[in-house]
């Protein structure tokens, strides 16, 4: 695939036709704990393809998002995630980091949505994640970390599925 392909993927994704990686259709913890790796691991995270994404923001972020996943995060904790997205978007200088900078904010909109008991979606969180790795890496680095998000999510949850059964 070349070209357009990344771009049609996104779009796909959008619009639903594609399901996205820790889509609301699964467990709020399952995609909580996936949200952490998007943000802070060392290979297909966030801080691995946006190396101007603060590993320290990356590191808070996959704090406060494993919290959640076990029901121990603070509103204190994802309101100073929200100061410093805040503070990141404002001095991002490339479109890249002010997507990365966007995704960590919807990621604390729904961490208060979900505190709060309510639904919480996700996907801007993907589509921000993935706008900005389109702005900063070629194709090839866009196909992998695409493929590792994804096998990522498919572990999680065959795990899962192992566990329960």
């Amino acid at each position: 695939m070349t070209g357009r392909w990344p771009f049609a993927l996104l779009d796909a994704l959008a619009q639903g036709i594609v399901e996205a990686p820790a889509s609301d259709s699964h467990l709020a913890a399952d995609r909580w704990a996936w949200f952490a790796d998007l943000y802070a691991d060392r290979t297909w995270g966030l801080v691995a393809v946006i190396p101007e994404f603060p590993r320290i923001a990356a590191d808070q972020a996959a704090m406060a998002c494993r919290a959640t996943a076990m029901q121990a995060a603070t509103l204190e904790q994802w309101s100073a995630l929200e100061t410093l997205s805040a503070a990141g978007l404002a001095t991002a200088d490339t479109h890249s980091l002010r997507m990365a900078w966007n995704a960590l904010s919807d990621t604390c909109v729904d961490a208060r949505d979900h505190l709060a008991g309510n639904d919480f979606g996700g996907l801007e969180t993907v589509l921000g994640a993935l706008e900005a790795l389109l702005h900063r890496q070629p194709e090839t680095i866009t196909a992998t970390f695409i493929s590792d998000a994804c096998a990522a999510w498919d572990r999680q949850i065959e795990s899962r599925d192992r566990k329960a059964a």
